[in-house]
């Protein structure tokens, strides 16, 4: 996805939607992404890893703005639950692995809340990030800097910091904060957080496969129609004019309002109907409404 967005190949584009429509379909339960098997597509293991807490980032990147939305709150359910995020957790138990039950000071999870405050400026997420700020302050600050929690359950820390937790961790948790790196430019971030400008020159037309299904067309100053991410597109409601006098439908960018203002639910009733689709929202096993899709 990434190197389509830096090079605007196709064959990029054809790569990812082919595995993203895969995930969706044989991985995806509710908010949770299950594990498969490769031949068949049917469930093997249940379970969250601290590595998959990228996955809304690059939902931002597709413009899936609402389904990154639930899943990064369920991921941010369980660090609360933990205080840190474990790097294994048994969705079907509810329980930490037995045997990995340590938390690397791994970046992912404030990946994720970056490109989500970015693309909605929620100030719900600047409140995920000091949350994670406070996490990391009062579990895993040392001497001399902070150290890899062995035992999530007892916080029991480790002598050892990973070089990822400086060149990652801490800069998504700073730019959440002071994006004025960001003014102005248009940067790519890489697996490791390196920024890569991206250039016009290096790709002077998208493929219509992106441009229809994941972009919006806007109008400008200059009254010419303009490209736009769906994670650029903070508007409302979810249709504006495409240029082609129709209105085209986008994945908006801010959420369908709850009964409750924190997102809470106890159970379906609370979740009401969604403003878009008309479907009925259910309640998550974290206690979240959402839209779950339905998967054969």
């Amino acid at each position: 996805m990434k190197a389509h967005i830096l090079f605007g190949a196709e064959e990029y584009w054809d790569m990812f939607h082919s595995a993203y429509l895969a995930v969706q379909k044989y991985f995806r339960h509710g908010a949770w992404y299950h594990e498969a098997d490769m031949r068949s597509g049917t469930a093997t293991y249940w379970q969250l890893t601290s590595l998959q807490a990228f996955w809304p980032g690059l939902q931002v990147l597709v413009g899936d703005i609402a389904a990154a939305n639930v899943s990064h709150r369920e991921f941010f359910h369980v660090w609360q639950k933990f205080g840190v995020l474990p790097e294994r957790y048994l969705l079907d138990r509810d329980m930490l692995h037995p045997t990995e039950k340590y938390y690397p000071l791994r970046p992912e999870l404030a990946e994720s809340t970056f490109y989500l405050y970015q693309a909605t400026k929620d100030p719900w997420y600047l409140k995920v990030g000091e949350s994670m700020v406070n996490s990391l302050n009062a579990f895993t600050k040392v001497e001399g800097g902070f150290a890899s929690v062995k035992d999530v359950p007892n916080m029991k820390v480790e002598d050892h910091q990973h070089s990822f937790f400086l060149a990652e961790t801490c800069k998504y948790l700073y730019l959440l904060y002071d994006d004025s790196f960001l003014a102005g430019k248009n940067y790519i971030f890489t697996t490791e957080g390196h920024p890569i400008p991206i250039r016009s020159d290096w790709h002077e037309k998208l493929p219509h496969a992106y441009t229809s299904s994941n972009w919006t067309s806007r109008k400008g100053s200059n009254h010419q129609s303009a490209r736009a991410s769906a994670m650029s597109m903070q508007v409302c409601p979810d249709t504006i004019n495409s240029g082609s006098g129709e209105g085209h439908h986008v994945e908006s960018a801010c959420h369908i309002p709850d009964f409750r203002s924190n997102h809470r639910c106890a159970d379906d009733e609370e979740c009401g109907t969604d403003s878009i689709s008309c479907r009925k929202r259910t309640c998550s096993v974290a206690g979240y409404c959402g839209l779950w899709l339905s998967i054969a």
